[in-house]
């Protein structure tokens, strides 16, 4: 209510009464955050952590403190592990939201989230907490004691806190929505109206026909089986298999389509697969067969039920404050926390795509040797793909301890001055284990026979048609790796804040400070495995000072019950980049005591992060759609294609998977961004007769121009395919033989213009009964909202839909409304999240929507005694349900799981107990 800049604050009675103990769970439904990684992030690309991600500018870009104090980063990117934070310990949780670049430093364009932990506690709480789903799965359970005390004669208090959490996995198969996958279809209504043109996700085993005016547009699960793809060669094709002795039963009347209402075809070439039986037979992908629902006889197969929902998690965390008056003029604080925690991830088994098997490999099957003899030239090698099953999923472990210790000696230079300086120490060292992975060497090899110099423990591999890899081929083929990453931070910082002078209107106030920092972080990797990374290290210190002024004009005036200025200015010298300059200006008018006007204008800078600046190859697999696909491609697209692959005959072509491989890099001749950001807004507390009322009404526009982002494979594919760009073009790596994407090089840049401008609400009615005659306690009513009038990529717009450059979806408007009421000894409470819908950026005339979101939560608390306490709580508790959208076709089990997170699983339920001695 009284600072210059919106500030957002929760307390920590809401993270009881919503039984929060992973922070970004609660603060995630505030409508200022986009979701960053959250329990539902399987294989998502970014942090392995939870993040917070303010107005949807990238986590990045959202300063993490402690108690008004910088919190050493968890990765290379810079960004914190929210789960670091001491759920337990957390007094209240302050969020700026005007952008503080000038006040905190460069990585405050968005703004601010300020974790303010309790430090003088006195006493004893021991609390725990167990919840599950209705389903009976996707427990948590919590348990965590706080004590603290008072020392020398109250001169000092010491706090200690320690925390035990588990959460259990939800596997895609444990729900209808994500257990099979889907498909898309583009409904062509038959006209020349573009309009009436639609993508949409298809219903499982809907029939696809061109009577329908239906085309498939993306088929559902992987194109690289377990049974294993025989990728036929345009310059060398299989021939005559229907009339082959060998392979004439499985090829002389098949099933292609998956459609027993159809009759059987002859097929003497195109791509091959195998049976249950193992027996050779053509790849069925066409029709009905686009369903990854091998109980039809697709060849296609079908991922979700191997990967996770919601990813287990295990966290413990202890952590110390403590306050000491060494004299009646210094006084000591320190924090220690030390965090624990494991995070594990399930993808499906290895899919290995591009397998050269020479054609006199000892282990090829008899039908599969007479179609390779069938082709012009019999002795060529030939091209497979294959999921190695027998491995059991790819499972990735996030395992990362952090130990911050921070002091702060603070005192007096005089009646009107007062003086802190503050060290803090900070490391993050994490393993990263990536079990299920295959090698591809010993792959090859196997396959080969073992030739000399062969690996050790080297055997002929059986890699044609599905469970084939016995456990001594299983043993020579699989890799687990391991990845170290560590990031330090060491920092110093000193400040005078005093009153320079008195004006008619009050002190003139002032703050100056320096600081300087250093960052360092590392990575060992290797090329092995999913999502595999490279080697990285780098190093940024920074050398800051800075200055806070505030003069205040007019107080208790007809029209000016108090009007005041106020400036701010950080010098930053980056070993990286050199020197920022970041400023703000504001100020406040209030006519009378009730109303306030406030405004602030922020000019900042943000450097590159080491990852940004460093990064060395890393592999990831984005979501993309390949412009060669028969649907929708335009002639300069196929021009390309065909340039890129001459053998290949792109006639129905259809992207095999909705995933490519991309290597990203990073740059080290990145320069700063460049933010502009600016609030005003009013501040109301009227008094309206009946209880505490305050409302507050604020603008914000921000601006970021030289945008430090990756330019991903979306980018270069369209570089290529619709700007015809030789350079973008280059760093496609296409097939010759199946005109598939093997992969992308992406790069960082500083790359166009980002904006977003808006409105937030917050009202806020505290209303005792007894005052309107309805007996006691009271009735609160709490209302965070938020309306994005703008976000732009460029002049791209984005408020309001969903699509992957802008990070997610954007509603345009969002809504937190809480209702309580409380006595002595009883409360409860209504929370109800609103989320707009959103379009789906394809690019159509007529675009599909992401329908609206609204869930409920319910929390009943009771005091049984004084000293003990008993909250029940009810999330979703209308049972709102996630659906398919197109989108969602691109997530985790064909569902958004950003969007549908809070309700994916259905209704979930959690018991809490606290007792205080």
């Amino acid at each position: 209510m009284e600072a210059p800049s919106p500030v957002t604050t929760v307390s920590s009675e809401q993270f009881d009464l919503t039984g929060t103990v992973t922070v970004e769970t609660l603060l995630n439904e505030l409508p200022q955050l986009i979701p960053g990684n959250t329990r539902t992030s399987n294989n998502q690309g970014g942090e392995d952590f939870s993040t917070l991600d303010l107005r949807g500018l990238g986590s990045q870009r959202t300063l993490i403190l402690v108690d008004g104090e910088r919190v050493p980063a968890s990765s290379t990117t810079g960004v914190v592990d929210i789960g670091t934070i001491p759920a337990g310990l957390i007094s209240r949780v302050d969020v700026v939201t005007g952008g503080a670049s000038a006040v905190y430093g460069s990585d405050a364009i968005a703004g601010v989230v300020n974790f303010v932990l309790k430090n003088d506690y006195q006493g004893l709480e021991l609390s725990t907490q167990y919840g599950l789903s209705e389903e009976g799965d996707g427990s948590t359970f919590n348990i965590q004691g706080l004590i603290g005390g008072n020392f020398a004669e109250g001169r000092g208090n010491m706090t200690f806190f320690a925390s035990y959490f588990t959460r259990d996995a939800v596997s895609q198969n444990d729900r209808d929505i994500t257990r099979l996958a889907s498909v898309l279809i583009y409904n062509d209504a038959g006209t020349d109206d573009e309009a009436d043109d639609q993508i949409r996700v298809g219903n499982h085993l809907e029939l696809i026909s061109g009577a329908n005016n239906d085309y498939l547009y993306a088929s559902g699960g992987s194109a690289t089986p377990p049974w294993g793809s025989i990728s036929s060669n345009s310059s060398n094709p299989f021939r005559l298999l229907s009339t082959n002795p060998a392979t004439a039963a499985q090829f002389g009347s098949a099933n292609t389509d998956c459609n027993t209402a159809t009759p059987g075809v002859a097929v003497n070439g195109g791509t091959l697969s195998f049976n249950d039986a193992g027996r050779l037979t053509p790849s069925a992908t066409g029709g009905l067969c686009a369903y990854a629902d091998r109980s039809t006889g697709s060849s296609r197969f079908n991922f979700n039920p191997s990967n996770f929902l919601v990813t287990p998690y295990r966290r413990f965390t202890l952590a110390s404050t403590a306050r000491y008056e060494i004299n009646d003029d210094i006084t000591l604080k320190t924090v220690a926390n030390y965090t624990d925690s494991e995070q594990t991830v399930n993808l499906a088994p290895t899919p290995a795509t591009g397998i050269v098997v020479p054609y006199d490999s000892p282990l090829i099957p008899a039908d599969l040797a007479a179609a390779l003899a069938s082709r012009a030239n019999p002795t060529r090698d030939f091209v497979m793909s294959r999921r190695f099953m027998e491995t059991g999923p790819r499972v990735g472990i996030y395992n990362s301890k952090t130990a911050t210790l921070r002091g702060t000696l603070s005192g007096s230079l005089s009646e009107r001055f007062r003086w802190d300086a503050t060290g803090s120490y900070g490391n993050t060292s994490a393993t990263v284990y990536a079990n299920g992975n295959i090698n591809k060497t010993a792959v090859t090899q196997g396959l080969r026979g073992c030739p000399a110099g062969a690996l050790p423990g080297c055997v002929p591999i059986n890699i044609f048609g599905a469970n084939t890899l016995t456990p001594t081929m299983l043993n020579f083929v699989r890799v687990d790796t391991k990845e170290t990453r560590e990031f330090e931070q060491v920092r110093a910082a000193a400040n005078i804040a005093g009153d320079l002078f008195d004006l008619p209107a009050g002190p003139v106030a002032v703050a100056v400070g320096v600081e300087v920092r250093t960052d360092k972080a590392q990575r060992t990797g290797n090329i092995y495995g999913f999502n595999a990374v490279q080697d990285q290290q780098g190093s940024i210190t920074v050398k800051e000072a800075y200055g806070e002024l505030r003069i205040p004009v007019l107080a208790d005036t007809p029209f000016f019950y108090d009007l005041s200025i106020e400036a701010g200015a950080r010098y930053s010298d980056y070993s990286t980049i050199g020197g920022l300059f970041n400023w703000k200006v504001g100020g406040q008018w209030a006519p009378t005591q009730w109303v306030k006007f406030r405004g602030i204008y922020n000019k900042a800078a943000r450097a590159p992060s080491v990852v940004e600046l460093f990064q060395n190859g890393d592999q990831g697999f984005p979501s993309y759609t390949d412009p060669c696909n028969q649907v929708g491609r335009t002639a300069q697209s196929l021009a390309i294609c065909q340039g890129q692959a001459p053998a290949v005959d792109f006639t129905g072509f259809i992207q095999n998977n909705s995933q490519v491989q991309a290597f990203a890099f990073g740059n080290a001749e990145l320069e700063e961004e460049k933010a502009e950001t600016f609030t005003v807004g009013a501040v109301l507390t009227p008094d309206i007769g009946f209880g505490r009322f305050s409302a507050t009404v604020d603008y914000y526009d921000i601006k970021i121009d030289n945008l430090i982002a990756a330019f991903g494979s979306g980018f270069f594919i369209s570089q290529c395919y619709v700007q015809n760009d030789p350079a973008a073009c280059a760093r496609i790596n296409r097939n010759t033989g199946t005109g598939q994407i093997d992969s992308v090089n992406t790069a960082t840049g500083n790359q166009g213009t980002r904006k977003t401008s808006g409105i937030d609400v917050g009202l806020n009615w505290v209303l005792p009964l007894e005052e309107i005659g309805l007996g006691g306690g009271r009735l609160r009513i709490n209302e965070v909202f938020t309306w994005v009038n703008h976000y732009l990529l460029g002049t791209t717009e984005f408020a309001g839909k969903s699509a992957g450059g802008a990070g997610g979806a954007i509603p345009e408007y969002k809504s937190t409304l809480t209702v309580g009421y409380d006595t002595d000894s009883f409360t409860a409470q209504v929370r109800w999240n609103y989320l707009s819908s959103v379009e789906e950026d394809w690019g159509l005339a007529i675009n599909p929507t992401t329908p609206a979101l609204s869930y409920f939560d319910l929390s009943l608390s009771q005091k049984i005694t004084d000293s003990f306490q008993l909250t029940g709580i009810a999330q979703n508790v209308l049972g709102a349900k996630p659906k398919r959208t197109v989108n969602g076709f691109l997530d985790q089990g064909g569902v958004d799981t950003t969007w549908y997170g809070p309700l994916i699983l259905g209704r979930s339920f959690s018991i809490s107990a606290k007792a205080k001695f």
